[in-house]
């Protein structure tokens, strides 16, 4: 199993926000779509009957200077977010990583596989924010997906 090219990548993957500063060395950076609060407790058992989500609250970004894009003020905690990016084809593995501009801000998110069971299906991670906070703006740059095509 090889990682897809550059061009391979901007045939799969949709919703890029600007390609030639997002897909490079055969990878992609991964934008940031939205980010939600968790507001409850979930709960999670063995057989799935008593399984409840938590609950979510989508935080809005606020304009700046910037009357296009607006940025997130986010203090320490855990955070769920969604990206732009959806990969457009089923069968395709990627393997999304922090991405190191994102780790030098005392803020990450864990390593992981998504497998794509579906057109469009949209990826989710935690971004776990450190002490100090962070101050992130939309469709800032924080993940890294290497791309392979799977047959089985």
């Amino acid at each position: 199993m090889l990682p897809l090219n550059n061009e391979e990548i901007e045939q799969i993957w949709q919703n890029l926000v600007y390609p030639p500063k997002q897909v490079k060395n055969n990878s992609l950076e991964l934008t940031l779509k939205t980010i939600h609060t968790f507001e409850s407790r979930g709960q999670i058992d063995f057989g799935g009957g008593e399984y409840e989500e938590s609950k979510q609250q989508e935080i809005v970004p606020e304009l700046e200077d910037d009357p296009k894009y607006g940025w997130w003020n986010l203090n320490k905690g855990n955070y769920l977010v969604t990206y732009n990016e959806v990969i457009d084809k089923p069968k395709i593995l990627a393997l999304i990583s922090p991405h190191a501009r994102i780790l030098s801000t005392g803020a990450f998110h864990p390593t992981f596989l998504w497998l794509s069971e579906e057109k469009g299906q949209n990826m989710v991670t935690i971004l776990q924010v450190g002490e100090k906070g962070l101050h992130v703006k939309e469709n800032a740059r924080i993940s890294t997906a290497m791309t392979f095509k799977i047959s089985y």
